[in-house]
């Protein structure tokens, strides 16, 4: 009689005797255990000083012990290897650090004159062997917090954004509990502020309009003038309406100039180039919401003078295969000596499927568009953390032919087994020798592969010291013949190349939908990973279709709306392990948190019985009270379908039968018959993904799932926590839980 067990290419899909190795207390107790990873720091907020020779970084706490968060500043050499140095002693939270123009100073928020409460701009002195010497607060702040900063590029200012003092009636109001709220009410905007270096004055640039919220800004490159974008007004729902853009000169009393508005806010700063272009990251069609991102080029000079009403157009650099993340100036136009004919220079992140790279582009005053770019940095096998990274054009001022490009971010590796630490590369180029853009294309790109990066520091040495996981990128067709990607981390020992056993496996979904799976090595509360491949679990995170990173066709596939595009490209990632002779096909778990923990309750409550176990974090379930209750209306309905007060132009039905025969179905009407277990995390004062969603979804599950379905639920909420959890204990709870309920029930 032949076996009663399946299979698949000749490999049983059930455990053989080395998968029973693995005990009850490895899968409860990995080698990347929650203690550790709540516990660890996360290192950001990267920048190159003005002459090229010092990096400073901020070390912060990823989950904060008490009510109070710490975070110090940190210094290096660039180029010196393990040169860091802790700045400031980790008693405040030291945080935002800039180098002022002049290199001889840093400036940054802290909490110092009231730990644990609003924040202002510090001054901190450096000399050229990097000790530091004696702080200073600048007089003259309010009570209210600082909420950014940007110094003039020549450091004779700072423009920063707070809120006006509350009036003694308003105080009074709160004293007496009189405090009801507005929903819409115009008050309480940030103000646009300037300090003087020199007279050590402040002064409001109160002809800004303070009837919209002030969204950001950013200085032209003669410090004379101030960008700034201004929306409706205050929280995230306002960023999917139109957004001004203005300038307004710092001399007393001047008035602001319109130069157009935008369909929506832009990802980060609008900046303006001393080119005369104003550059800003939109969707690649900017009136899109679930789209790639682009740079949008505006050549604007002074004489320019277009009303309020228009809408800049644009020249778009990416976004067709590939994706812009981040720019920042790569130049420092205060020398006077760092541009050639007025020329700029813009750093930029992109991302390119699982890889990112940072280019330097080139613009030159009237020109409609960039002259050219190139590629300064390149990841190999690594990956760049969350906007942590800085580039720099930098002149020699006693020989201004030669210029030197440094790059300095962290990095990490999953496959080279890397825990996150700050690298960085220069190299030097001489204009005698020929045209800038041409002697850097022949230089060699920075990266680690070609061992012209250097590490600066030391952190997080636990991750390096816990056992290897093997990580891959794999490549694979969908049923329809699309290439996708995605990341496999194994448990520690297993050889993929020559499987003896299969696994059980977790797919882990990510977020967004507009971000990526990326070969990082960086755990976190709610990225269980490396969590659950050191626990035993073949583990995979597939870049689904609506990820970042392979331009504005793929990304707008996110449009069609959750479980079209998105979930059937994950289990085709689960088909591919299985068929490789990796996965378990009878032990299988699904896991995500926001967006994916929303595509995870689409998954289980559309195969009921496939997957074992789900756990579902911050994930929606109900898409039109998602749409009405959550901070973000407009994404959750671009995600979810229609919003539910719009009805379909159908003039023959009635508004009641035409919405209820077109809505989009959610997770909350597809429960019965479900067999997974489900494990449901929610924070208490989650606003981007409301309670609201968790408790619907778990009622459901206890009154109609199948019974192990109805058994296995469980709801756990996490008081005070937003989306994104910031308590050390809740985060290792998390992850703890997570853990249990894999063992349990797979």
């Amino acid at each position: 009689m032949g076996s009663s067990n399946p299979s698949i290419n000749g490999i049983s899909t059930h455990p053989g005797p080395e998968q029973s190795r693995v005990s009850d207390y490895q899968r409860l107790n990995p080698g990347h255990t929650p203690l550790q990873i709540s516990s660890q720091p996360k290192i950001r907020d990267v920048r190159i000083s003005p002459d090229g020779k010092l990096l400073l970084y901020q070390v912060t706490q990823f989950y904060r012990p008490t009510e109070r968060t710490f975070s110090e500043l940190w210094l290096a050499e660039i180029d010196k290897p393990h040169s860091s140095i802790q700045l400031t002693n980790g008693e405040f939270n030291d945080r935002s650090g800039v180098f002022h123009p002049d290199g001889k100073r840093i400036l940054f928020l802290s909490d110092r004159q009231v730990p644990g409460k609003s924040t202002f701009i510090y001054s901190l002195s450096i000399d050229r062997q990097i000790s530091p010497s004696s702080s200073e607060y600048p007089r003259g702040f309010s009570k209210k917090p600082v909420q950014g900063f940007e110094i003039s590029p020549d450091g004779k200012w700072i423009a920063f954004a707070s809120g006006d003092e509350t009036s003694l009636e308003d105080l009074q109001k709160v004293q007496e509990k009189n405090d009801a709220k507005v929903i819409g009410s115009k008050d309480g905007f940030s103000r646009l502020r300037v300090y003087n270096f020199e007279t050590d004055e402040i002064r409001t640039l109160n002809n800004v309009p303070n009837d919209r919220q002030l969204e950001g800004f950013s200085w032209s490159s003669d410090s004379r003038e101030i960008l700034y974008r201004l929306r409706e007004n205050r929280g995230t729902e306002w960023t999917e309406f139109e957004v001004l853009l203005q300038s307004i000169s710092i001399t007393e009393d001047s008035q602001p100039k319109s130069l157009g508005s935008y369909p929506r806010s832009p990802s980060g700063s609008t900046l303006w180039l001393s080119s005369g272009h104003i550059v800003s990251l939109q969707s690649y069609e900017s009136q899109n919401i679930l789209d790639a991102r682009a740079l949008h080029v505006h050549c604007y000079n002074h004489d320019d003078t277009p009303s309020v009403s228009q809408q800049l157009t644009s020249e778009r650099v990416y976004g067709v295969n590939e994706d812009a993340v981040r720019m920042l100036r790569a130049d420092t136009p205060h020398t006077g000596d760092n541009t050639k004919d007025g020329q700029s220079f813009l750093a930029m992140e992109v991302s390119q499927d699982t890889d990112s790279r940072i280019d330097i582009i080139a613009f030159t005053p009237h020109a409609p568009c960039h002259i050219h770019k190139f590629t300064l940095f390149h990841t190999s096998s690594d990956a760049i953390w969350f906007n942590s990274w800085d580039a720099k054009r930098i002149v020699n001022t006693s020989n201004p032919n030669e210029i030197t490009y440094a790059f300095a971010g962290v990095l990490s590796s999953g496959p080279r087994h890397e825990p996150p630490n700050v690298w960085s590369g220069s190299f030097k180029i001489h204009l005698t020798d020929g045209e800038e853009e041409k002697l850097v294309g022949s230089n060699t790109v920075l990266s680690r592969s070609n061992g012209n990066l250097t590490q600066l520091s030391n952190h997080l040495e636990w991750l390096a010291e816990a056992p290897k996981l093997k990580t891959e990128i794999i490549r694979w067709k969908t049923n329809d013949g699309i290439e996708l990607s995605g990341l496999v981390r194994f448990p520690p020992g297993y050889d993929p190349s020559s499987p003896s056993h299969r696994l059980p496996t977790i797919l882990f979904i990510h977020g967004g939908p507009y971000r990526r799976d990326i070969p990082d090595y960086m755990p976190y509360f709610c990225n269980w990973r490396e969590l659950c491949a050191s626990a035993g679990y073949l583990t995979i995170s597939p870049n689904y279709r609506g990820s970042q990173g392979r331009g504005h066709s793929f990304a707008l596939t996110a449009n069609a709306g959750i479980g079209v595009y998105d979930w059937p490209d994950c289990e085709s990632m689960v088909d591919e392990v299985i068929a490789r002779g990796w996965a378990d096909s009878e032990k299988l778990g699904v896991a995500g948190w926001s967006h994916g923990g929303s595509l995870t309750a689409w998954g289980v409550t559309q195969t009921k019985t496939r997957y074992k176990v789900a756990v579902v974090g911050a994930g929606a379930t109900h898409w039109e009270t998602m749409v009405t209750e959550s901070a973000s209306p407009e994404l959750e309905a671009a995600i979810g379908g229609s919003p539910p007060w719009t009805y379909p132009q159908n003039p023959t039905a009635t508004s009641t039968t035409a919405f209820s025969s077109e809505r989009k179905t959610s997770p909350i009407h597809n429960i019965t018959g479900i067999t997974t277990a489900i494990l449901i995390l929610h924070g208490e004062r989650d606003e981007r993904v409301p309670l609201g969603q968790s408790y619907g979804f778990y009622r459901g599950l206890k009154r109609y799932a199948a019974p192990r379905g109805r058994e296995g639920a469980q709801l756990v909420v996490y008081p005070r926590e937003p989306h994104g959890f910031v308590e050390r204990r809740h985060a290792q709870d998390v992850m703890e839980r997570v853990l249990v309920h894999f063992n349990t029930y797979i």
